[in-house]
This record gives C-alpha cells, sequence and structure tokens, in this order.
C-alpha cells in the first residue's frame, strides 16, 4: 500500500463513502461528505435526499429480519433516499462505535444522539473514491436531547450471538460493554454528549452526494490500512 495514502485525511467537502460489511458482501452504504477529519476524529454528513443502500432478499427481507445467510443467493443493494433527518457522524479512529447527531431538516433542530456499535473502521483512498469499512454490531443506543437513552435492537444482537459471520458470546460481551460506556458517557454528560456539535449547519454550497465509480472496491481491513 501506498505509506503516503494510508496517512492522507480527507479534505473538507470530499465525498466519502460508508460501508458495513458482512463477510465478502457490503451490507449497507451511505454517500456523505467530510466535515472535517482531524485529531478529534473522521466527521460525516448525510443530507436528507441523499442515496443509500441495503441488502434485501428477493422478498424485501433485511438483515434487521434474517442473517445474511439466510437471504438467499439472490439478496442485492436496493437503492433508497434518505429522508426527515440530516444527520452528522463522528468515526473516532480506533473506536468500535460511531456516535451520530440528527438534525430535523426542515427546522435545523437537533433531534438526538445515536451510538452505534461497530468494529473499529478501515479507510481507503483510490484517488477517484475513498471511503470508510466497518462491520456493524446491530446493538445500539438512542439518546434524546435531555440525555435520556434506550437500547435499539437488543432482541436482534441477541438472536444474532453465535452466528456465522456475527460474533460469539464473548464478542457480545465486549460490545455490550462498549455501549455501557457510552451510556456513562450520556449520563455524565460527558463528550460527544456534551452539547457538541448540536449547532452544526452544512456548508450551505454542497450539493448532495451521489455514489462514485469504485464504490465496491474490495473490502479495506485495518492491518492493510494500519493508520485507519
Amino acid at each position: 500500500m501506498n505509506g503516503e495514502r494510508d496517512t492522507a485525511l480527507f479534505a473538507p467537502g470530499r465525498v466519502v463513502l460508508r460501508r458495513y460489511w458482512k463477510g465478502d458482501r457490503i451490507s449497507f452504504l451511505n454517500v456523505t461528505r467530510v466535515v472535517a477529519d482531524d485529531e478529534r476524529g473522521l466527521r460525516l454528513f448525510i443530507p436528507v435526499g441523499a442515496p443509500w443502500w441495503r441488502i434485501v432478499a428477493p422478498d424485501g427481507r433485511t438483515l434487521h429480519d434474517a442473517p445474511i445467510d439466510e437471504l438467499g443467493s439472490q439478496a442485492h443493494l436496493a437503492e433508497a433516499v434518505w429522508k426527515d433527518m440530516n444527520v452528522l457522524v463522528w468515526m473516532p479512529a480506533g473506536q468500535a462505535y460511531s456516535v451520530w447527531w440528527f438534525f430535523d431538516a426542515r427546522t435545523g433542530d437537533f433531534a438526538g444522539w445515536y451510538g452505534n456499535l461497530e468494529e473499529p473502521y478501515a479507510r481507503w483512498d483510490d484517488g477517484v473514491s475513498a471511503g470508510v469499512d466497518t462491520v456493524d454490531h446491530a446493538l445500539d443506543l438512542w439518546v434524546r436531547p435531555d440525555r435520556s437513552w434506550k437500547w435499539k435492537d437488543l432482541d436482534e444482537f441477541a438472536a444474532r450471538t453465535g452466528q456465522p459471520l456475527y460474533w460469539s458470546a464473548a464478542e457480545a460481551a465486549e460490545i455490550r460493554a462498549e455501549g455501557e460506556r457510552l451510556v456513562k458517557l450520556a449520563e455524565s454528560p460527558a463528550f460527544p454528549f456534551d452539547g457538541a456539535w448540536c449547532d452544526f449547519r452544512p456548508d450551505p454550497g454542497w450539493s448532495v452526494p451521489q455514489r462514485p465509480a469504485g464504490w465496491d472496491r474490495p473490502r479495506a481491513r485495518r492491518e492493510d490500512w494500519p493508520s485507519a
């Protein structure tokens, strides 16, 4: 790999893909714009109107309904359009989560945080297209503006534990512990739940990003891109 490209930061405004993987298949894909990429981590913006994709079976089932190995050989990425809420996504390097700030697209009002448990990301940059690759851990945390909170997708998380291509019981305990650490930060409150970036507004000159060529390149892994 190119050492200079490995360590390069993404420039503000650049279109970057955020991809979830299950095994060798993309399971979820967002098209985003870079807000910042610095010592505090990578921040990405998903605007209302942006295209996104998730894997679905011909009968409409998604990964919320069944493990990927039960969706069948005809499962494919289906396109949708992001609605209702603009989102700022913060991805701290080396951490097994991201945090999403939700903003009402009509008023700009902050609507809450979403703590998404996932593998630490690996970044990639082909020159034309660039992105970050990770694996979703199903279990999530919703934190309201008053910092009350609740778990999301507990049943799905439990059902996937021990399944092929998912996580073992020991790994599930680590994932849950990561979520508990986010809960403590929210209850403190401490960053990222301390009010930081709740007044975020995107660059008014940004257009809705579109999926670039190279979106389906092979998965990047942290061992291949050690600076990610």
